[in-house]
C-alpha cells in the first residue's frame, strides 16, 4: 500500500511486543514508512467502581513507572540499529484499548505481540487484539511466531465477502514487493445428509461450485498483478481449519474481519478469532 501513515506498535515490555517490535520495523523498511511506537500504561478503575457501563481492559503495561524512560530508550535504539530512522516512541496513562484505537485512526496498520506481559499475558488475545481487529480502522497484524522461518507463502481467507477481498489485495500488494507467493484458500464445513448416505455425488457437485466460487471471487484482483505467483485451493474442510493448518507453512495469513459471502465464515468471533488464537505465522485481519 503506499501511504506515508505510521506503523503503529503496541509495546508492553513483553517478549511477545519486542516479536512485534521487530516485524514492524522489517515491514517498515521494506514499505518505506515510519513507526509509532504506543506504551499505555492501564488506568485502574475508581475505589466507587467507575461509571456505569465501565470495565477495565486488561493487558496493560506492566513495567515500574521508573523504569518507563529505560523501555522508552531501549525501543529507540533497537529501531535505531534495524534502520528505522524515522520512528517516535511514546508512553501514555489510559484505556489500553482506546488509546490505541485513537491512534490506529491515523496509522495505516496496527502491529501487537500475541501475548502480552504479566497476568494480562494469557488473556490479551481475547481482549486488546481482539477488540482492535474488530474496531481498528486500518489492518491490524498480531505477530505470532513463525513456525517455518523459511515460508514464503501468504494465505488469504476467501469467502466472497468485501472484506476477504481487501485480504487478498492486501496479500498481492505484498506480495509484488517481497516475492511471495500468494494461496488463496476457501474452506467450508461437510455436511453429510441424513439420508440417501450411500450416495456421494452432492459431495462432488458442492467441491465443483465451491472451486468455481473461488475462481470467481479472486479473478478480479488476480488479473490486477499479474507478475505475483498465485496458488488457489478449495477444500472440504471447516475454514478456521484450514487456515490454521495452512499457516504452518506460511509466513502470513491474512482475513478479512466479517464474512458475508456464500457462508458466514471470516466472522470475528469464530473463524478470525480462532486463527488469531491459533496461528503457526503472523496474522493480519482486514476490515
Amino acid at each position: 500500500m503506499t501511504t506515508t501513515l505510521p506503523l503503529l506498535v503496541a509495546h508492553d515490555g513483553s517478549a511477545d511486543a519486542e516479536r512485534a517490535l521487530r516485524w514492524a520495523a522489517a515491514e517498515s523498511l521494506r514499505a518505506h514508512v515510519p513507526v509509532r511506537v504506543l506504551m499505555v500504561d492501564e488506568v485502574l478503575p475508581p475505589p466507587w467502581g467507575g461509571a456505569p457501563g465501565w470495565a477495565p481492559m486488561t493487558g496493560s503495561l506492566q513495567v515500574p513507572v521508573d523504569e518507563y524512560g529505560h523501555l522508552v530508550d531501549q525501543v529507540r535504539k533497537e529501531l535505531a540499529e534495524a534502520g528505522v530512522l524515522d520512528a517516535t516512541v511514546q508512553h501514555r496513562t489510559g484505556h489500553v484499548v482506546d488509546e490505541l484505537l485513537r491512534a490506529a485512526e491515523s496509522s495505516s496498520m496496527v502491529v501487537v505481540g500475541s501475548h502480552g506481559h504479566g497476568a494480562a499475558a494469557e488473556v490479551l488475545i481475547g481482549s486488546v487484539s481482539q477488540h482492535l481487529a474488530r474496531h481498528a480502522r486500518c489492518p491490524v497484524v498480531v505477530v505470532r511466531e513463525q513456525r517455518d522461518p523459511d515460508a514464503r507463502r501468504i494465505v488469504v481467507g476467501i469467502d466472497g465477502s468485501r472484506p476477504s477481498t481487501e485480504a487478498l489485495e492486501l496479500a498481492f500488494e505484498r506480495a509484488e514487493a517481497t516475492g511471495e507467493t500468494v494461496v488463496a484458500l476457501h474452506g467450508w464445513h461437510v455436511r453429510v445428509p441424513s439420508t440417501d448416505v450411500w450416495n456421494a455425488e452432492p459431495r462432488s457437485v458442492e467441491t465443483q461450485e465451491r472451486e468455481l466460487l473461488l475462481a470467481e471471487c479472486v479473478a478480479g484482483v488476480r488479473a490486477e498483478h499479474p507478475d505475483v505467483a498465485f496458488e488457489q485451493e478449495a477444500v472440504p474442510v471447516a475454514p478456521a481449519r484450514a487456515l490454521v493448518d495452512a499457516s504452518a507453512g506460511a509466513s502470513l495469513v491474512v482475513v478479512g474481519a466479517r464474512g458475508l459471502g456464500f457462508f458466514s465464515g471470516l466472522l470475528l468471533g469464530s473463524v478470525s478469532q480462532a486463527v488469531l488464537h491459533r496461528a503457526a505465522c503472523p496474522v493480519v485481519v482486514v476490515r
